[in-house]
């Protein structure tokens, strides 16, 4: 298993990033709210943590590393990434996409420092040290957590737009009553809730 993830945790990576690039092309807003970048420019930091203000159109307590943004979305240091002010009033809520998008990433980088360093130790000894075995038993429902985050990123990212540039979500709306919506809602999270909890059952 362990190696499995240290071969395939990388192909998903991989695939991540053009899956990016393919969304920096088609859905530029999202992209804008998932670095909480507001203007566009070139030379775009990697915001490693801010609070992304809405109202201020800026990010408080920004942590960055500059030009990250530019070399990751566009694979050169100046690469241009494009802003939320190109997009007011048409782009999502910026702090859920921000940090969902955060939260995958991290959670898939810390997936692939501990696949590669248990593949490391197994591979050169033969055997976990405790420290790492025991940190792999909470990293079961990191690829639980990764898609969920990875759920939000798309769903909230693609608003106000059902269809970019085609079909808005308000737009979309049958005449369905809401506590319809909201019955068949409970009806899947109840429905998930079993599962995970048939899922931690079976790995425990």
């Amino acid at each position: 298993g362990v190696f499995t993830a240290a071969v395939l945790i990388p192909v998903q990576i991989f695939a991540g990033d053009q899956h990016g690039l393919n969304t920096l092309e088609h859905q530029p807003q999202k992209v804008a709210a998932m670095e909480a970048n507001w203007q566009t420019r070139g030379n775009v930091p990697l915001v490693l943590f801010a609070i992304p203000d809405e109202a201020a159109r800026e990010n408080r307590f920004e942590i960055a590393i500059p030009n990250g943004a530019s070399l990751i979305l566009g694979h050169s240091p100046g690469a241009v990434v494009p802003g939320l002010d190109d997009y007011a009033g048409n782009h999502p809520p910026v702090f859920p996409v921000f940090w969902a998008f955060r939260l995958m990433v991290g959670t898939g980088l810390a997936m692939l420092a501990l696949s590669w360093t248990a593949a490391w130790f197994l591979w050169r000894r033969q055997t976990l040290p405790k420290p790492v075995a025991l940190a792999l038993v909470p990293m079961e429902l990191s690829g639980w957590v990764a898609t969920l985050a990875g759920w939000y990123t798309t769903e909230i990212g693609r608003q106000p737009w059902l269809v970019t540039g085609i079909l808005k979500t308000v737009d979309a709306v049958g005449p369905v009553a809401g506590s319809h919506v909201a019955f068949t809602l409970t009806v899947y999270l109840i429905l998930y809730a079993v599962l995970l909890v048939a899922y931690l059952g079976v790995l425990v």
